[in-house]
């Protein structure tokens, strides 16, 4: 992991939350990190004995370049820790296509950037920290697996990676880190992202079947479960192997989705005057029942009726369930003709514009619409899919939640666990490692490093 050296020095200082977790997790052992700065590290950093045994005098914790007397080889690079030493050489071609493509990208070009995004890819690193513009989501990132983050998308990331390694943080700061099992960690994100749940869930009890208020919250942890699953695989080289299991929790995760908005539809049917006779097949996507539902819930008529989101959502989620049987996985280059192969589910042909129709009011023409979603008009980024439907998701259900909310009144709170950090500090943590940003008309999401759809663990 290579860090540019400014964002660093900001994190040794920051009170930030977000930032005072992301330095925490860069020091986890389970990390590698090196700095990285244009001029090099400061006289006064640590150095290797000048008499190692390979090497000497090479800046602890640092990658330095040095530019090189040769043709072919136009700088030497050199990572240092406290127990090795690696050595790299970067042709002069390799900054020079770097140089061009930022200039075709953004008019101009500076050297410094094009040396350290080709630095960065010559080391193979999985992930480069950077505030630097020029590098953010270019094309130059296609044909390798570096990806390049701004610090709160780097936080995401290596928490993403940290949990695939089962520790499951919900925050850390100096001598103290709170942790979680895999179903508590789920489930703290979904009530950190749905501030109705716990209330609902609490005050529910007795009114609600106990059945039915497990399968609200299994549903609402499996969306967290099948984003990080999700987002996991898409990182992987594509095989066969992985584009089978990418199909497979795609497939799984689609189906909950629907299900979650049908248990929540039976759930809202409980509160709903019986009708005198002929009573309406409970389904969102009956405009007799909605009808009745806007009726008694006035507050879910922006989100229910034809034109709201989350009835747009509905409708797309179910084209697309409804087709899931009829889905292949490939493995493509999904985005550049030169860049790596990732894994893609091909749809019949019809399936991409019936869901780019349902869901085209909700993308708003945004740099990360549903449309980038899908190539050829039915091949389809998983990862890409359901980093845009999620937030949606998440608005919908907690719309239902909290017009239920107002008839369970005087139901008492369930007491809190007890945290080693106060809980506000947990969920401000929480918030910032899951990195979901609330849907809205206007702006898609921009997420866990979705840029190219893919994490560069």
């Amino acid at each position: 992991m290579l860090v540019d050296a400014p964002i660093w020095e900001r994190l040794q200082v920051t009170e930030s939350i977000d930032e005072v977790v992301l330095r925490e997790l860069l020091g986890s052992h389970q990390i590698s990190m090196s700095l990285y700065a244009d001029e090099g590290p400061p006289p006064a950093v640590s150095r290797r004995p000048s008499d190692a045994l390979w090497g000497g005098d090479e800046a602890i914790g640092w990658t330095v370049v040095k530019e090189n007397d040769d043709v072919m080889v136009s700088h030497k690079i050199t990572t240092a820790t406290n127990d090795s030493v690696a050595s790299y050489g970067l042709l002069h071609d390799q900054t020079f296509l770097a140089k061009t493509v930022l200039e075709q990208e953004h008019g101009s070009a500076n050297d410094a950037e094009a040396l350290l995004i080709s630095v960065a890819q010559e080391v193979q690193a999985d992930l480069l920290i950077t505030e630097r513009e020029a590098l953010l989501g270019t094309r130059l990132l296609d044909a390798g697996n570096c990806q390049v983050s701004l610090p709160g998308d780097a936080l995401a990331l290596v928490a993403l990676y940290l949990r695939s390694d089962g520790q499951f943080i919900l925050a850390k700061v100096p001598n103290v880190t709170v942790t979680a099992s895999s179903t508590q960690f789920h489930r703290q994100v979904a009530e950190v992202h749905l501030p109705s749940l716990t209330e609902f869930v609490n005050r529910a009890e007795g009114r609600v079947s106990a059945a039915r208020l497990l399968t609200v919250l299994s549903r609402a942890r499996n969306l967290f479960k099948a984003r990080d699953r999700i987002a996991l695989l898409t990182s992987q080289a594509a095989t066969d192997d992985i584009a089978n299991e990418i199909s497979l929790t795609f497939t799984h995760s689609l189906v909950d989705m629907v299900a979650f908005h049908d248990v929540l539809a039976r759930i809202i049917n409980e509160f709903l005057k019986p009708p005198e006779s002929n009573p309406p097949r409970i389904k969102w996507q009956n405009p007799r029942w909605r009808a009745r539902v806007i009726e008694e819930f006035p507050d879910l008529e922006d989100p229910w009726s034809d034109g709201g989101h989350a009835k747009h959502l509905n409708d797309a989620l179910r084209v697309v369930r409804n087709e899931i049987h009829d889905v292949a996985p490939v493995i493509t280059p999904f985005r550049a003709e030169r860049g790596a192969a990732q894994v893609g589910l091909a749809f019949h042909v019809e399936v991409g514009a019936r869901v780019v129709t349902s869901l085209g009011a909700l993308a708003d023409d945004s740099r990360l619409g549903i449309r980038q979603a899908f190539a050829d008009g039915h091949l389809m980024d998983p990862h890409l899919f359901y980093e845009f439907v999620m937030p949606w998701m998440i608005r919908s259900v907690d719309d239902v939640l909290g017009a239920l909310l107002p008839r369970l009144q005087g139901r008492p709170p369930a007491q809190e666990s007890s945290l080693l950090l106060c809980r506000e500090v947990v969920d401000e943590s929480v918030r910032a490692i899951a990195r979901v940003h609330r849907g809205s008309r206007t702006r898609s999401f921009d997420g866990i490093a979705v840029a190219d759809g893919t994490l560069g663990l």
